[in-house]
């Protein structure tokens, strides 16, 4: 199958904005200790018995093949610090199971101090693999199949400061960019959806007046998320909040919420009270647990989160009621899939100085072939609020030979209570409730030789008009990773994936995958 011309210029153009992007991100580093550019590629072969994951009797098998040349970029240290990876991806299929493609891979970032303990300014550029239909199945290599390319762009200045030394500032504006880049499929016609395309915004003004043991907090926030060129938001709320504080222990802060909020959303505006608490308990130095609860508009609202890390244990909880209106933000993503985090979390006690460990947690995720996240809830792309319930749980146990990470969740999504239907039904097809897990072990055999095995199993229910429509993805992998050398890895392995399905294709699909990472 010939690649389709618009398809390809659409990635080559977001690449070269992403290079101008990691351009002026370099520009920054002068400030910084040291840049550190290496050369890197990772390619892959994967033999597949159904490409296209159709069902058995219409399964096609191909051999996909993928490189991605890249460049590992590290600063760290001074006022300037700059972390990622970033390269182009070809990918081409053998028999012609689907379209060839160029696209852009990889993330970077970057933190600053623009002014000493004063003005800051991060950055970031992401590439990543979105899944076109989330009631398609989910490829665990690298495909054409149900993807598409999603750049990322933020822009974060802020300013924080210690006013006094009871008496501290914080403001900030958070900007998120999200451009599409290719992929079409049956629930995206033409790959033209413009919920695709948005811009999230968020604004936070905060003093905090440290509790001894009495205190309190004054917010002011703002956030906005509108699709690529509306003239109206999604959703916008604006807030302000007086909290009263009282710390009955160094480790313990209570507080007490009242404030008020503005609310835009399906054409109405409306104005409601807050009231709520919060609790900020910190044991030790290696757990800690942040906790809100407020009756706002919509209901309760509620953000928890708990963490907790040993030298070889490390765990995170969070758990969260909220209106949301783009199904994928990045302001307030979904939390609990991060192995980076967490193992940088276990290696603090033992290597506590940042930049060491940042370059220690890459080497290791290379080494043994880590995964950096696991299974995260899937996208649904909408025109409308929603109200989001959601938790996950995340664990990772890092042994001496053994590494086990894990990850569960559950997330439900509707369409934002307390007004009145304005909305067509039609528009209303991105309700749903998710549930997923993933576990993955590793287990080094010798000082170059390391097995994994994995297992990762998720569930989307439409809701509503979508009601009665469900998927279910399971897949089983196992495999080998073999260092050559100290540049050089080589994996060699195996999965099988079964798709059953309401809303699309039941499918299976057996695939053996052979991979080369090299770093000059």
């Amino acid at each position: 199958m010939a690649t389709d011309p618009a398809r390809a210029r659409c990635p080559l153009r977001s690449s070269a904005g992403a290079a101008a992007v990691l351009t002026a991100l370099a520009a920054g580093s002068a400030a910084a200790q040291e840049l550190r550019i290496r050369p890197e590629v990772e390619a892959s072969v994967t033999i597949t018995n159904n490409a296209a994951y159709a069902t058995s009797s219409l399964a096609e098998g191909d051999a996909i093949v993928n490189v991605n040349p890249r460049l590992a970029l590290t600063s760290r240290g001074g006022r300037v610090s700059i972390d990622g990876v970033f390269g182009i991806e070809a990918l081409a299929y053998a028999n012609s199971a689907d379209a060839s493609q160029v696209r852009p891979r990889g993330r970077v970032d970057l933190r600053s101090e623009l002014i000493d303990r004063w003005a800051y300014f991060d950055a970031s550029v992401v590439a990543d693999r979105v899944s076109d239909n989330p009631y398609a199945a989910r490829p665990e290599s690298a495909t054409a199949f149900n993807d598409y390319t999603s750049m990322r762009y933020r822009l974060t200045p802020y300013l924080q400061r210690q006013l006094t030394p009871r008496l501290a500032l914080l403001a900030r504006t958070d900007h998120v960019l999200t451009r599409r880049v290719g992929g079409t499929s049956s629930f995206d016609p033409g790959g033209t959806d413009p919920a695709r395309d948005a811009h999230e915004q968020a604004q936070r003004i905060q003093l905090d007046l440290t509790p001894m043991p009495l205190g309190a907090t004054l917010e002011l926030t703002r956030e906005d998320t509108r699709h690529r060129g509306a003239a109206t938001s999604i959703l916008n709320q604006s807030g302000v909040r007086a909290i009263a504080t009282y710390s009955p222990a160094p480790q313990l802060t209570l507080g007490a919420i009242a404030g008020r909020e503005v609310s835009k959303y399906s054409l109405f505006k409306r104005t409601d009270p807050i009231v709520g608490g919060e609790i900020k308990w910190q044991p030790s130095e290696r757990s800690s647990l942040e906790a809100r609860l407020e009756k706002r508009f919509f209901g309760t609202g509620v953000a928890v989160a708990w963490r907790h890390r040993t030298p070889f244990f490390g765990f995170n909880l969070a758990a969260d009621r909220r209106p949301v209106a783009q199904s994928g933000s990045h302001l307030l993503g979904f939390a609990g899939a991060d192995v980076s985090s967490l193992l940088d979390d276990v290696l603090t006690t033992r290597f506590p100085d940042q930049s060491q460990r940042g370059e220690l947690v890459d080497q290791l995720i290379r080494d043994l072939n880590l995964p950096e996240t696991l299974t995260s809830p899937l996208d649904l792309y909408t025109s409308y609020a929603q109200l989001q319930d959601g938790a996950s749980a995340s664990v990772l146990f890092f042994g001496r030979l053994t590494t086990v990470s894990a990850t569960a969740f559950a997330r439900r999504r509707v369409r934002l209570v307390n007004v009145e239907d304005v909305l067509a039904p039609a528009t209303l097809s991105s309700d749903n409730r998710q549930f997923g897990l993933e576990m993955v072990v590793t287990r080094r055999l010798s000082p170059t030789l390391s097995a994994d095995a994995g297992l990762r199993a998720s569930k989307i229910e439409g809701i509503g008009i979508r009601e009665g429509e469900a998927t279910t993805d399971v897949v089983a992998q196992a495999g080998l990773s073999f260092l050559s050398g100290p540049n050089t890895r080589l994996g060699i392995g195996g999965r099988y994936q079964v798709v059953k399905s309401t809303a699309n294709t039941t499918s299976r699909e057996t695939a053996l995958v052979a991979t080369l990472l090299h770093r000059f």
